[in-house]
């Protein structure tokens, strides 16, 4: 199976050495992130690249299970707010969905220049959007940990149990389907996938 090797190979790694990045480094993986498709070109994410004195700011509010990224050397503050993109029946604001979308692109330069990029949801938004300066009506969805490969010094039991352990990933029968719901897609070989290509960490 032929597989796009970033998409293998990023993992949501914790162990992250606190060497900064050269800012050429940090725009590249900006400028991947503003290539992500959006819904008629809206490009809703607004990101802050935080590295330098509001980093400790934001390192503040992070959760306790998340102390493993106060190492990190950057911080991607990703935002929007719902009126920046198509607001559609059902609940559909496109807004989150097209910020996801680039914050994968940026998830897969940063694994590609053999970055760790490690988005998380464990923080204070409030404090969060005071640190970054958002303006009041923006919402900071996640945030993405990133940093050259360290040790693991920072990680509990569990996390080090992540990080060192098999990449766990569920079946395609489990999340697709062919034609309808009821009838599930088949075995997948994503764990084969994963066996044969998944990167050792460094």
């Amino acid at each position: 199976m032929d597989i796009l090797p970033e998409l293998v190979a990023r993992r949501a790694r914790c162990g992250i050495a606190a060497d900064p990045l050269p800012v050429e480094q940090v725009q590249r993986l900006l400028c991947a992130s503003t290539l992500a498709p959006s819904c008629a070109n809206a490009q809703p994410w607004r990101i802050v690249a935080v590295t330098g004195e509001r980093l400790t700011a934001v390192r503040h509010a992070l959760s306790e299970g998340n102390r493993w990224a106060t190492r990190a050397p950057l911080i991607f503050v990703m935002a929007t707010k719902p009126s920046l993109d198509m607001r559609l029946e059902g609940g559909r604001d496109y807004a989150y969905f097209d910020l996801g979308m680039a914050a994968l692109a940026l998830m897969l330069q940063a694994t590609r220049e053999g970055l760790y990029a490690h988005p998380i949801a464990g923080y204070t938004p409030s404090k969060v959007a005071k640190a970054a300066g958002l303006p009041e009506d923006f919402v900071p969805l996640n945030l993405i940990i990133v940093g050259k490969p360290g040790d693991d010094a920072l990680l509990n039991e569990g996390q080090r149990m992540r990080e060192h352990g098999p990449r766990q990933r569920k079946g395609l029968e489990e999340i697709a389907f062919s034609d309808a719901w009821e009838r599930p897609w088949g075995t997948g070989d994503i764990g084969d996938l994963l066996s044969r290509q998944d990167s050792p960490r460094p």
